[in-house]
Formats: C-alpha cells, sequence, structure tokens
C-alpha cells in the first residue's frame, strides 16, 4: 500500500508548466472559445451575439497566452 502522505506531495509537487500542460490547457479554452461563437448564432438580437462573441475571444485569447505562456499565465506555475 502507497504511503498517502507521498502520493500527495507527488501530486502537489508536479510540473503544471510543462508544453503539454499547456497545449492541453490552452487548446481546451482556444476549443471552448469556438463553441461559444459556433453557438452564439442562434442568437436572434446582436446584444446577445455581441455578448457571446465577446465571451468566446475573451476565451481564445486566454487559450492563446497559455499556450505561448505569456501574462496572466507567465510565472504562475513556477517554483522558487
Amino acid at each position: 500500500m502507497t504511503n498517502v502522505h507521498t502520493v500527495n506531495s507527488m501530486i502537489s509537487n508536479r510540473n503544471r508548466d510543462c508544453l503539454e500542460c499547456r497545449l492541453l490547457s490552452g487548446g481546451g479554452l482556444v476549443a471552448a472559445g469556438l463553441y461559444v461563437c459556433h453557438h452564439s448564432k442562434q442568437y436572434q438580437k446582436q446584444v446577445g451575439k455581441a455578448a457571446m462573441y465577446s465571451v468566446a475571444s475573451v476565451l481564445v485569447l486566454l487559450g492563446t497566452a497559455r499556450m505561448l505562456d505569456l501574462p496572466p499565465f507567465q510565472d504562475k506555475f513556477k517554483r522558487s
């Protein structure tokens, strides 16, 4: 049986800033933004479309920033 403390320390000390992690999480945000953008076409009112396009653009920009390691994600997961 594995020591619970060892498992918890392995999980909390994992590297979350590796390239694969950035691509996966950034890609997820970009995909969510594209999903919101695609489904905003069902709104008839311009205010609803504008709000959904705004949310979609924020998600795509955050995903791009995560993939490229730009602020607000830069140095977020670095350990000193």
